[in-house]
């Protein structure tokens, strides 16, 4: 018989491991070492630099928060509710509970005709610490309308009113408000979910997986205002714009998002994630920046993100100062000795060149 020669399949490309991001050095040493991924895209969905895996699965968690608030500006239920402009920034935000952002969700909640026993997110402290701290010394425990998606779940209590369906069951992933929800953004990337089966998000509303050069790519998108065609969105733009114009509603005093905005005043809308994530859209240069760090460490993010930002020139010297000032990044002893350092670790990889 012939001999049979074995047919040699051809080699396909496995996910790429993460790559260091963040190292936390005591002394001249690497003591911790942070890893992740990072994808920056064009709105065509072209990998302009990458490190780690730009294709790794990510839940885009709060990052994602924006284009929830798409369908209800587009049904143009937003405009009609007489809101002011600063509520739509709270509704693609994750805010602090302070008590002016509170006062901003009852507004919508209003609008809605819903009342804060219909918000389904659940309870946890204001991220703002001085409102956290003055809720402690009344004995005062907090309520939904303190958590930081309050302002998402009080929006798509609004759309649900304007569409005419239940409010009770607005979360679950079924209802018309989360198909319209996760239906639009694939019209919006012109792609379907890779995986259709969401997950439940912190908040309790559904959330997405997708590649991270999918997260990428649709904040490059939010950053020019159009679909994946190349078509105007005038929603986006007006999230978009919104969000830079009141960044305290996005997050809050102190937060990366406020800070980045705020410092990068009409270059960057930021939205950070829970687990490590951030997304970044550049407006002037119409990229999306996606970071995940892998083991969720938020400690690892701000550094992580400046790195980023440092090695695409979107920083200035004061910037970087200003964003991730000295004191933040020297490690120091209980007794205030200077004990380390936190350095960047990532390189960032050119392609699509």
């Amino acid at each position: 018989m012939p001999e049979t020669k074995a047919i040699r399949k051809p080699e396909v490309a496995g996910p790429a491991a993460p790559a260091p991001l963040v190292q936390f050095r005591r002394g001249a040493h690497a003591e911790s070492v942070h890893y992740g991924h990072v994808a920056v895209s064009d709105t065509r969905g072209k990998l302009l630099a990458r490190a780690g895996d730009p294709r790794a699965w990510v839940f885009p968690r709060s990052a994602f928060k924006p284009f929830q608030a798409v369908p209800l500006v587009e049904s143009g239920l937003f405009a009609r509710s007489g809101l002011p402009k600063s509520a739509l920034a709270l509704i693609a935000g994750s805010h602090g509970g302070t008590d002016a952002q509170v006062a901003l969700v009852l507004q919508i909640l209003a609008a809605a005709g819903a009342d804060p026993s219909m918000l389904r997110c659940g309870v946890h402290e204001p991220y703002d610490e001085a409102t956290a701290k003055a809720l402690r010394a009344r004995g005062e425990a907090p309520t939904p309308l303190r958590h930081n998606c309050s302002g998402k779940h009080a929006g798509m209590l609004l759309l649900a009113r304007g569409m005419g369906e239940p409010l009770e069951s607005y979360i679950d992933p079924a209802h018309p408000v989360q198909r319209l929800i996760f239906e639009r953004f694939e019209e919006l990337v012109g792609a379907p979910f890779e995986d259709p089966v969401p997950a439940i998000d912190g908040c309790s509303a559904p959330t997405p997986r997708m590649k991270l050069s999918t997260l990428a790519r649709s904040f490059a998108l939010l950053a020019r205002g159009v679909d994946a065609r190349g078509n105007p969105v005038p929603a986006l733009v007006e999230i978009r714009d919104t969000m830079a114009e009141f960044p305290e509603n996005v997050a809050g005093e102190g937060r990366l998002d406020t800070l980045l905005m705020r410092t990068l005043k009409g270059a960057v809308v930021s939205k950070a994630g829970a687990e490590g994530m951030h997304a970044i859209a550049y407006l002037e240069r119409g990229l999306g920046i996606a970071v995940k760090i892998a083991d969720g460490s938020r400690r690892a993010l701000k550094p992580a993100v400046m790195a980023v930002l440092d090695q695409l020139s979107l920083l200035s010297p004061g910037d970087r100062e200003s964003l991730h000032p000295e004191e933040e990044r020297v490690i120091r002893s209980y007794a205030g000795l200077p004990a380390g350092e936190i350095v960047p670790a990532l390189e960032l990889e050119r392609v699509g060149r």
